[in-house]
Protein backbone atom coordinates (compact mmCIF):
# COMPACT_ATOMS: atom_id res chain seq x y z
CA UNK A 1 0.00 0.00 0.00
CA UNK A 2 0.99 3.44 -0.92
CA UNK A 3 1.73 5.84 1.30
CA UNK A 4 -0.47 9.06 1.36
CA UNK A 5 0.65 12.29 0.15
CA UNK A 6 1.62 14.65 3.45
CA UNK A 7 -1.38 16.81 4.65
CA UNK A 8 -1.10 20.42 4.32
CA UNK A 9 -0.45 21.52 7.79
CA UNK A 10 2.56 19.15 8.01
CA UNK A 11 3.87 20.48 4.91
CA UNK A 12 3.91 23.91 6.56
CA UNK A 13 5.09 23.05 9.71
CA UNK A 14 8.08 21.38 8.11
CA UNK A 15 9.10 24.77 5.91
CA UNK A 16 8.35 26.50 8.84
CA UNK A 17 11.24 24.62 10.38
CA UNK A 18 13.59 24.71 7.91
CA UNK A 19 12.61 28.78 7.28
CA UNK A 20 13.65 29.28 10.69
CA UNK A 21 16.69 27.62 10.40
CA UNK A 22 17.97 28.66 6.87
CA UNK A 23 16.39 32.39 7.01
CA UNK A 24 19.69 34.14 7.18
CA UNK A 25 21.23 32.59 4.05
CA UNK A 26 18.12 32.67 1.73
CA UNK A 27 16.95 36.19 2.93
CA UNK A 28 20.57 37.04 2.20
CA UNK A 29 20.76 35.81 -1.26
CA UNK A 30 17.23 37.30 -2.02
CA UNK A 31 18.64 41.00 -0.55
CA UNK A 32 21.97 40.83 -3.02
CA UNK A 33 19.46 39.77 -5.95
CA UNK A 34 17.21 42.56 -5.04
CA UNK A 35 20.03 45.17 -5.31
CA UNK A 36 21.81 44.22 -8.43
CA UNK A 37 18.75 44.40 -10.26
CA UNK A 38 17.06 47.41 -8.61
CA UNK A 39 20.31 48.94 -9.54
CA UNK A 40 20.31 48.31 -13.46
CA UNK A 41 16.72 48.92 -13.38
CA UNK A 42 17.63 52.42 -11.99
CA UNK A 43 20.17 52.71 -14.45
CA UNK A 44 18.36 51.84 -17.26
CA UNK A 45 15.69 54.65 -16.37
CA UNK A 46 17.87 57.33 -15.69
CA UNK A 47 19.68 56.30 -19.22
CA UNK A 48 16.75 56.57 -20.68
CA UNK A 49 15.12 59.42 -19.83
CA UNK A 50 18.83 61.24 -20.57
CA UNK A 51 19.53 59.67 -23.93
CA UNK A 52 16.40 59.92 -25.16
CA UNK A 53 16.12 63.71 -24.59
CA UNK A 54 19.39 63.85 -26.33
CA UNK A 55 18.28 61.56 -29.56
CA UNK A 56 15.16 63.41 -30.06
CA UNK A 57 16.96 66.72 -29.92
CA UNK A 58 19.74 65.66 -32.63
CA UNK A 59 17.94 63.67 -34.65
CA UNK A 60 14.38 62.72 -36.56
CA UNK A 61 11.69 60.94 -34.76
CA UNK A 62 12.03 58.00 -36.35
CA UNK A 63 15.61 57.24 -36.18
CA UNK A 64 15.74 58.80 -32.54
CA UNK A 65 12.71 55.82 -31.62
CA UNK A 66 14.56 52.73 -33.65
CA UNK A 67 17.97 53.54 -31.67
CA UNK A 68 15.90 53.59 -28.85
CA UNK A 69 14.16 50.41 -28.97
CA UNK A 70 17.68 48.90 -29.76
CA UNK A 71 18.94 50.10 -26.65
CA UNK A 72 16.31 49.43 -24.67
CA UNK A 73 15.77 46.20 -25.92
CA UNK A 74 19.58 45.40 -25.03
CA UNK A 75 18.96 47.12 -21.46
CA UNK A 76 16.31 44.79 -21.15
CA UNK A 77 18.35 41.78 -22.06
CA UNK A 78 21.05 42.16 -20.17
CA UNK A 79 18.27 42.39 -16.73
CA UNK A 80 16.89 39.20 -18.03
CA UNK A 81 20.45 37.66 -18.38
CA UNK A 82 20.91 38.88 -14.39
CA UNK A 83 17.59 37.83 -13.33
CA UNK A 84 17.75 34.07 -14.45
CA UNK A 85 22.18 34.08 -13.07
CA UNK A 86 20.33 35.51 -9.54
CA UNK A 87 17.23 33.03 -9.52
CA UNK A 88 19.44 30.33 -10.62
CA UNK A 89 21.75 31.03 -7.11
CA UNK A 90 18.24 31.33 -5.03
CA UNK A 91 16.96 28.10 -6.21
CA UNK A 92 20.46 26.25 -5.74
CA UNK A 93 20.73 27.38 -2.30
CA UNK A 94 16.96 26.40 -1.66
CA UNK A 95 17.35 22.53 -3.20
CA UNK A 96 20.99 22.63 -1.44
CA UNK A 97 21.03 23.09 2.32
CA UNK A 98 24.89 22.89 2.32
CA UNK A 99 25.52 25.78 0.10
CA UNK A 100 26.47 29.22 1.61
CA UNK A 101 25.80 33.09 -0.22
CA UNK A 102 29.10 32.70 -2.43
CA UNK A 103 29.05 28.83 -3.42
CA UNK A 104 25.14 30.06 -4.41
CA UNK A 105 26.14 32.33 -7.11
CA UNK A 106 28.59 30.31 -8.57
CA UNK A 107 26.26 27.30 -8.13
CA UNK A 108 23.83 29.88 -10.07
CA UNK A 109 26.68 30.61 -12.83
CA UNK A 110 27.13 26.63 -13.50
CA UNK A 111 23.81 26.07 -13.97
CA UNK A 112 22.79 29.41 -16.01
CA UNK A 113 22.48 27.75 -19.01
CA UNK A 114 20.46 24.84 -17.97
CA UNK A 115 18.30 26.83 -16.17
CA UNK A 116 17.75 29.26 -19.50
CA UNK A 117 16.85 26.28 -21.12
CA UNK A 118 14.61 24.93 -18.81
CA UNK A 119 13.18 28.64 -18.13
CA UNK A 120 12.69 28.96 -22.43
CA UNK A 121 10.63 26.03 -22.33
CA UNK A 122 8.38 26.71 -18.82
CA UNK A 123 7.90 30.20 -20.15
CA UNK A 124 6.82 29.21 -23.87
CA UNK A 125 4.49 26.56 -22.49
CA UNK A 126 2.92 29.10 -19.99
CA UNK A 127 2.56 31.19 -22.52
CA UNK A 128 0.96 29.57 -24.63
CA UNK A 129 -1.60 27.65 -22.05
CA UNK A 130 -2.66 31.53 -20.05
CA UNK A 131 -2.84 32.27 -24.24
CA UNK A 132 -6.00 29.31 -25.13
CA UNK A 133 -7.48 30.21 -21.25
CA UNK A 134 -6.95 30.04 -17.50
CA UNK A 135 -7.88 26.32 -17.32
CA UNK A 136 -4.94 25.22 -19.65
CA UNK A 137 -2.75 27.99 -18.38
CA UNK A 138 -3.26 26.59 -14.20
CA UNK A 139 -3.25 23.16 -15.53
CA UNK A 140 0.48 23.41 -17.08
CA UNK A 141 1.75 25.78 -13.83
CA UNK A 142 0.97 23.25 -12.20
CA UNK A 143 2.21 20.04 -14.04
CA UNK A 144 5.46 22.32 -14.40
CA UNK A 145 5.87 23.96 -11.00
CA UNK A 146 8.75 21.25 -9.83
CA UNK A 147 10.93 21.87 -13.26
CA UNK A 148 13.38 23.63 -12.00
CA UNK A 149 13.72 22.31 -8.49
CA UNK A 150 14.53 18.89 -10.48
CA UNK A 151 17.23 20.14 -12.55
CA UNK A 152 19.28 20.60 -9.33
CA UNK A 153 18.01 17.64 -7.55
CA UNK A 154 18.07 15.26 -9.94
CA UNK A 155 20.34 16.96 -12.10
CA UNK A 156 18.22 16.81 -14.99
CA UNK A 157 18.04 19.20 -18.68
CA UNK A 158 15.91 21.06 -20.82
CA UNK A 159 12.39 19.22 -21.18
CA UNK A 160 13.12 16.96 -19.02
CA UNK A 161 12.72 18.60 -16.17
CA UNK A 162 9.31 19.39 -17.26
CA UNK A 163 8.50 16.33 -18.49
CA UNK A 164 9.64 14.53 -14.89
CA UNK A 165 7.39 17.71 -13.36
CA UNK A 166 4.38 16.12 -14.76
CA UNK A 167 5.10 12.84 -13.84
CA UNK A 168 5.20 13.26 -10.08
CA UNK A 169 1.85 15.73 -10.45
CA UNK A 170 0.29 12.54 -12.21
CA UNK A 171 -2.45 11.27 -10.32
CA UNK A 172 -1.73 13.86 -7.64
CA UNK A 173 -2.90 17.05 -9.62
CA UNK A 174 -5.85 18.96 -7.22
CA UNK A 175 -4.37 17.76 -4.27
CA UNK A 176 -0.96 19.52 -5.45
CA UNK A 177 -3.12 22.67 -7.19
CA UNK A 178 -5.15 22.71 -3.65
CA UNK A 179 -1.41 23.18 -2.01
CA UNK A 180 0.07 25.65 -4.39
CA UNK A 181 -2.91 27.73 -3.92
CA UNK A 182 -2.67 28.42 -0.80
CA UNK A 183 0.79 29.21 -1.08
CA UNK A 184 -0.31 31.46 -4.56
CA UNK A 185 -2.98 33.48 -2.39
CA UNK A 186 -0.89 33.96 0.57
CA UNK A 187 1.73 35.73 -1.53
CA UNK A 188 -0.64 38.10 -3.64
CA UNK A 189 -2.48 39.34 -0.11
CA UNK A 190 1.33 40.06 1.09
CA UNK A 191 2.12 41.93 -2.30
CA UNK A 192 -0.95 43.64 -1.89
CA UNK A 193 -0.65 45.27 1.64
CA UNK A 194 0.30 48.57 1.18
CA UNK A 195 3.45 50.15 2.45
CA UNK A 196 5.27 46.85 3.81
CA UNK A 197 3.65 44.34 1.31
CA UNK A 198 7.04 44.47 -0.48
CA UNK A 199 9.16 43.90 2.55
CA UNK A 200 6.89 41.04 3.67
CA UNK A 201 7.10 39.24 -0.06
CA UNK A 202 10.45 40.02 0.33
CA UNK A 203 10.25 37.30 3.56
CA UNK A 204 8.15 34.99 2.14
CA UNK A 205 9.78 34.43 -0.84
CA UNK A 206 11.88 31.83 0.46
CA UNK A 207 8.82 29.90 2.09
CA UNK A 208 7.44 30.07 -0.44
CA UNK A 209 10.16 28.20 -2.33
CA UNK A 210 10.94 25.64 0.27
CA UNK A 211 7.08 25.23 0.27
CA UNK A 212 7.10 23.91 -2.99
CA UNK A 213 10.48 22.35 -2.59
CA UNK A 214 8.99 20.07 0.16
CA UNK A 215 5.44 19.11 -2.07
CA UNK A 216 7.72 17.98 -4.85
CA UNK A 217 10.17 15.79 -2.73
CA UNK A 218 6.47 14.48 -0.68
CA UNK A 219 5.85 13.20 -3.65
CA UNK A 220 8.71 11.57 -4.88
CA UNK A 221 9.18 10.46 -1.59
CA UNK A 222 5.87 8.44 -2.77
CA UNK A 223 6.96 7.38 -6.24
CA UNK A 224 10.45 7.53 -6.27
CA UNK A 225 12.56 8.61 -9.27
CA UNK A 226 10.37 8.91 -12.10
CA UNK A 227 11.21 7.71 -15.58
CA UNK A 228 9.88 9.59 -18.87
CA UNK A 229 7.93 8.80 -21.72
CA UNK A 230 10.40 8.82 -24.41
CA UNK A 231 7.81 8.63 -27.42
CA UNK A 232 9.43 11.38 -29.71
CA UNK A 233 5.60 12.77 -30.40
CA UNK A 234 5.49 13.87 -26.82
CA UNK A 235 8.81 15.93 -27.22
CA UNK A 236 7.54 17.50 -30.39
CA UNK A 237 4.22 18.30 -29.26
CA UNK A 238 6.06 20.34 -26.16
CA UNK A 239 8.34 21.92 -28.41
CA UNK A 240 5.70 23.23 -30.65
CA UNK A 241 3.67 24.37 -27.70
CA UNK A 242 7.23 26.07 -26.36
CA UNK A 243 7.53 27.83 -30.22
CA UNK A 244 3.92 28.86 -30.19
CA UNK A 245 4.46 30.66 -26.80
CA UNK A 246 7.73 32.28 -27.17
CA UNK A 247 6.22 33.38 -30.67
CA UNK A 248 3.53 35.17 -29.26
CA UNK A 249 5.29 37.79 -27.34
CA UNK A 250 7.73 38.41 -29.83
CA UNK A 251 4.70 39.22 -32.64
CA UNK A 252 2.96 41.74 -29.46
CA UNK A 253 6.81 43.36 -29.45
CA UNK A 254 7.27 43.84 -33.17
CA UNK A 255 3.69 44.93 -33.72
CA UNK A 256 4.95 48.05 -31.02
CA UNK A 257 7.47 48.81 -32.89
CA UNK A 258 5.73 49.14 -35.86
CA UNK A 259 3.00 51.32 -34.32
CA UNK A 260 5.88 53.53 -32.85
CA UNK A 261 7.51 53.66 -36.61
CA UNK A 262 3.98 54.38 -38.44
CA UNK A 263 1.75 55.52 -35.83
CA UNK A 264 -0.87 53.22 -37.60
CA UNK A 265 -3.61 51.98 -35.08
CA UNK A 266 -5.45 50.28 -37.61
CA UNK A 267 -4.06 47.08 -37.12
CA UNK A 268 -4.47 47.62 -33.55
CA UNK A 269 -7.91 48.22 -33.77
CA UNK A 270 -8.39 45.36 -36.21
CA UNK A 271 -6.28 42.83 -33.50
CA UNK A 272 -8.78 43.67 -30.96
CA UNK A 273 -11.71 43.11 -33.15
CA UNK A 274 -10.71 39.73 -34.02
CA UNK A 275 -9.92 38.92 -30.65
CA UNK A 276 -13.29 40.37 -28.92
CA UNK A 277 -15.77 40.20 -31.92
CA UNK A 278 -16.63 43.55 -31.39
CA UNK A 279 -16.86 46.81 -33.70
CA UNK A 280 -15.12 50.47 -32.15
Amino acid sequence: MHRQVTPIGELFSLTWTQYKERAIPLLAVILINTVLISSLILVMIVSGIVGTAILMHFMNDVLAISIIFIITTLFILVIALLLVWCQTAMLAIVVDEDLGIIEAFQRGWEYFWPMTWVLTFLTGILISGFTFGIVPGFLFLVWFSFSIFIMFDENRRGLDTLLASREYVRGYGWNTFGKMIVAWLISLIIGTLPLIGQILSMLFTPFFLLYILAIYRDLKSIKGTVELDDAPGTRIFWCLVTIIGMIIPIAALLGVLYFLLTGDQQWMMHTWQGMHGTNL
